[in-house]
């Protein structure tokens, strides 16, 4: 009896130790702000966020590039959310498109004005891997907050290292 609980005990130990070490302990973001950031960098497009834009929105904010670690492209677009009127600040959520590999969906908050927002993506190896500049920059926020001016940098600027 006592060695058949011996075992149950080992069991539920390994299961437990071997899911500590396969599930990692925080979520994987992909999005990172670098506070005031505008003026630093070129820029080669601008787009209009609008707050909660209905999906038959005439304007868009979709940014395609050709993938650094791919032959693809991925896209990124940016929906503003929510607004903050305390602290001046927006909430954006980010759609991600990487190739033919996955599609996220992430929200960053607390970005201000003349923020930039940079989407990490995975390498061949699964590592994310950061790119030198934002790739876009909250330029302005216009109608009390319900719409936000973003300009996207050049991807050609864009050099990407292990983040």
């Amino acid at each position: 009896m006592s060695l058949a609980l011996l075992l149950i005990f080992l069991a539920a130990s390994l299961f437990i130790i071997r899911q500590r070490i396969t599930v990692p302990n925080s979520p994987i973001n992909h999005l990172t702000r670098t506070p005031y950031s505008a003026y630093k960098y070129n820029l080669c497009s601008e787009a209009f966020a609008f707050s909660h834009p209905a999906p038959d929105n005439p304007f868009k904010t979709d940014f395609t590039f050709q993938d650094p670690f791919r032959k693809a492209n991925d896209t990124i677009i940016p929906l503003l959310w929510d607004q903050n009127w305390s602290e001046k600040t927006v909430s954006f959520q980010v759609k991600i498109i990487v190739g033919q590999l996955d599609t996220f969906t992430e929200s960053i908050s607390h970005v201000s004005v003349l923020d930039g927002i940079s989407i990490m993506l995975p390498d061949l190896h699964g590592q994310l891997q950061r790119p030198s500049i934002p790739q876009f920059i909250v330029s302005s926020l216009e109608r009390d907050g319900t719409v936000a001016i973003i300009d996207f940098t050049c991807a050609e600027q864009w050099k990407w290292v292990t983040a």
